[in-house]
């Protein structure tokens, strides 16, 4: 038997995945019947962007939807599932540290949808090739939510809890570090009154050498040349910020260990 696409969705939560969600899934048009927030004026706000009812009740959840997507921090996942009082309805969460198992008896019907992206409140970056991560207690589950996936424009792939688990902490090296570091470099730019901006062309030509195979053999730096004198001078120059010289120094050494056991 065909499986039927989702057609009605309410959204849990109000946020920058939340509302990306919400306003991708209502301009393929995809119902968004309910949006549930606790706070009520940015839950309000985006149920007027998707045309949505509110409410900051959780115990009146549409019923009637197809699929409820808790859009919400990991530590609300179970709580809140347990109040919308599912039954048969497929229930996901959207995150990439928590496994499936979390609304194992929330619901019959139950499972994972996770973008590997960062969002803001706008929505507007879409899911145009974003990564998006399936995962089902059902074969049914599993065919609604990559159709709903491709739908919406996402690059969709099925990984199992295990899976995404690494992926998500690898996404923290890949991105959450990444920017930490640009930041670091911003603060020390600050302090001698240059502009941010001259590292642009340079980040963004890095970004891009990702898109090959092998990336370490695109690494250059003092590091991968093993220069002492110049890594020696970079330290001294960081001498006032303990923090900054040891990140540079453990990066610095790891690059060598990683170029030396290849």
């Amino acid at each position: 038997m065909e499986t039927r696409d989702i057609s009605n969705v309410v959204i849990v939560g109000a946020g920058n995945l939340a509302t990306s969600l919400a306003l991708a899934m209502y301009r393929k048009g995809i119902h968004v019947m309910q949006v549930m927030n606790r706070t009520k004026g940015r839950g309000e706000k985006l149920a007027k962007r998707v045309s949505a009812n509110f409410t900051d009740d959780f115990r009146k959840a549409d019923l009637s939807a197809d699929l409820f997507i808790l859009a919400v921090s990991d530590p609300a996942i179970s709580g809140l599932a347990v109040r919308l009082g599912l039954t048969r309805q497929l229930l996901v969460h959207t995150s990439g540290s928590t496994g499936i198992s979390c609304l194992e008896g929330r619901s019959e019907n139950y499972g994972v949808f996770y973008p590997l992206q960062t969002f803001s409140l706008s929505g507007t970056s879409g899911f145009s090739g974003v990564p998006l991560c399936i995962e089902s207690n059902s074969s049914e589950g599993e065919e609604k939510l990559l159709s709903l996936g491709r739908r919406i424009g996402g690059n969709v792939h099925l990984l199992t809890s295990a899976q995404r688990k690494v992926l998500h902490m690898t996404a923290v090296f890949a991105s959450n570090f990444s920017n930490f570091m640009y930041a670091i470099s911003e603060d020390i730019l600050k302090e001698h009154d240059i502009p941010f901006s001259l590292l642009r062309p340079l980040i963004l030509q890095t970004a891009r050498n990702s898109g090959h195979e092998d990336i370490f053999k695109r690494q250059t730096g003092p590091a991968i040349r093993e220069d002492s004198i110049v890594m020696d001078e970079h330290m001294e120059m960081l001498s006032k910020d303990e923090d900054y010289r040891e990140i540079y120094e453990l990066i610095s050494k790891s690059i060598i260990k990683y170029k030396r056991t290849r």
